[in-house]
C-alpha cells in the first residue's frame, strides 16, 4: 500500500502570499486550508491560486470566535489526521489558532504520523522550521505575476505584456530613450509637447488633430518635433502647426512614451516574460472594481507596482500616491514596493507624502536612473 502524501495545514490571511510560497517550494500535493469566518473569501483565492493537476486542496471550516471554540476546531481538524504525515503551516492566524492547532495536532505522532512546523519570513526570504529537525531554508523565487495577484484576490483583465505590445514600441524606441534617459534636459518641452499631444489624443476627430502653437518652435522642441516627425507620429513644417497622426501617436505623445519607456527597459533583460507586465487593467474578484497600473513586475517573490507620469501634478500628485500606496499593499502585500515615476520635478511636499506613504520617486533627471533604482530593488535594497 502507498503512503499517503504529508498534509500541509495552513490558514488563510490577508497575507497569504506567504502560505502560497512553501506550499509550492515544497510541491505540497495535498493541502488543507483553514477558513475563520472572515477569511473566506481570502482562502477562496489561496485555492484559485493553489490548483494545478495532482493537487488536492481542501477548505476546511474554523471557528476562531473565543478559546473554546478554537480548541474545538483545532481537535475537529486532528481527529482527521490521525496517522498522517502534517505538515503545519503557522504563518497565518492568530497565536491561539497556531498554539492550538499545535498542540493538538502532536496526537498524530502518537501513532503512525509525524509534525513539522514551518513558519514562512517573507521580509528575510526564508522558511523556518520547528519540529524534529529544526532548520532554515532560503526562499526560491516561485511567484510570477498571474500567481502574485492571484492569491490577493485579482486577475489581469487587459495589459500589454504581450509582443504586440513590444512591437509597436520598438520604432519608436530611440525617441522614448531619448526622452527617458534625458527627461531633464527635455523637461521644459514636455509640458508643452504633453499640452498639443493631450487635446488631440481627447479628440474622436481626424480633423481635429491639428494644433496650434503661440510661436514657431525652435530649439529643443523644434528637435523633438522633428524626431517625431521622422518617425511620422506628426507632421510640422516648421512653423505653428502640428498636426498628429492618429489618436495612438497623440496619446504616445502625451505620456505614453513614459510607460513604454519602463516596458523597454523590462523587457530588454531586466524582468522574465510572465514576471512583469504594463498597462494592466486588473479586477478585484471580491468587489468587481477595476484598477489600472502603468507596470508591476515580481521579483523573488516580491512585487512593484510604478505608476509613470509625464504632467505636472501638484495636488493630484498626492491623490496618485495614495492610491499607488493602497495598490501596493492589496495586490503585494506585506513586503511589495511602489515607485512614483515622473518626467518633471515634484515638489518637496510631494516627497514628503510619498515617504509617508512609502512610495519612492525617481523624478526628472532620475528617471534616467530607472534601470539601476530596479536592480537595487531586485537585490533587496532601494
Amino acid at each position: 500500500m502507498s503512503k499517503l502524501p504529508t498534509v500541509h495545514v495552513c490558514i488563510a490571511t490577508g497575507q497569504n502570499a506567504a502560505n502560497l510560497i512553501p506550499l509550492e517550494q515544497l510541491d505540497a500535493r495535498e493541502v488543507w486550508v483553514l477558513q475563520t469566518p472572515e477569511m473566506k473569501a481570502r482562502a477562496a483565492h489561496l485555492q484559485t491560486a493553489l490548483t494545478r493537476e495532482g493537487r488536492v486542496v481542501r477548505r476546511v471550516e474554523f471557528d476562531d470566535g473565543n478559546p473554546q471554540a478554537i480548541t474545538r476546531s483545532a481537535q475537529a481538524v486532528t481527529e482527521q489526521l490521525d496517522g498522517r504525515d502534517v505538515v503545519l503551516h503557522a504563518t497565518g492566524g492568530t497565536k491561539l489558532m497556531v498554539l492550538a492547532l499545535r498542540e493538538e495536532l502532536r496526537l498524530v505522532e502518537a501513532g503512525s504520523g509525524s509534525l513539522d512546523i514551518l513558519y514562512a519570513e517573507t521580509a528575510r526570504r526564508r522558511i523556518d522550521w520547528l519540529g524534529p529537525n529544526p532548520r532554515t531554508e532560503p526562499m526560491r523565487p516561485v511567484l510570477d505575476l498571474q500567481r502574485m495577484l492571484q492569491v490577493q484576490g485579482y486577475r489581469i483583465e487587459g495589459d500589454s505584456r504581450h509582443a504586440d505590445a513590444q512591437q509597436r514600441a520598438q520604432p519608436r524606441a530611440s525617441l522614448t530613450r531619448e526622452l527617458g534617459d534625458h527627461a531633464e534636459r527635455h523637461a521644459k518641452y514636455l509640458g508643452t509637447l504633453n499640452w498639443l499631444a493631450s487635446a488631440a489624443a481627447e479628440s474622436p476627430h481626424d480633423r481635429d488633430r491639428t494644433r496650434l502653437l503661440n510661436y514657431a518652435p525652435g530649439g529643443g522642441l523644434a528637435s523633438l518635433l522633428r524626431k517625431a516627425q521622422a518617425l511620422e507620429l506628426l507632421r510640422w513644417d516648421g512653423d505653428t502647426a502640428v498636426t498628429f497622426a492618429d489618436q495612438a501617436s497623440a496619446a504616445y505623445l502625451a505620456g505614453g512614451w513614459l510607460e513604454e519607456f519602463v516596458l523597454l527597459k523590462l523587457s530588454g533583460g531586466l524582468s522574465r516574460p510572465g514576471q512583469f507586465s504594463s498597462n494592466l487593467r486588473i479586477v478585484s474578484v471580491d468587489e468587481k472594481v477595476d484598477n489600472e497600473i502603468d507596470a508591476m513586475l515580481v521579483h523573488d517573490n516580491r512585487a512593484l507596482l510604478i505608476e509613470c507620469k509625464t504632467r505636472r501634478q501638484d495636488d493630484k500628485a498626492q491623490d496618485a500616491i495614495y492610491k499607488l500606496a493602497q495598490l501596493r499593499d492589496r495586490l503585494g502585500g506585506s513586503v511589495a514596493s511602489a515607485l512614483y515615476l515622473s518626467a518633471r520635478s515634484v515638489d518637496d511636499e510631494i516627497l514628503k507624502r510619498a515617504r509617508e506613504y512609502r512610495v519612492d520617486v525617481l523624478a526628472a533627471a532620475e528617471v534616467a536612473g530607472l534601470v539601476a533604482w530596479i536592480r537595487r530593488w531586485q537585490a533587496g535594497g532601494a
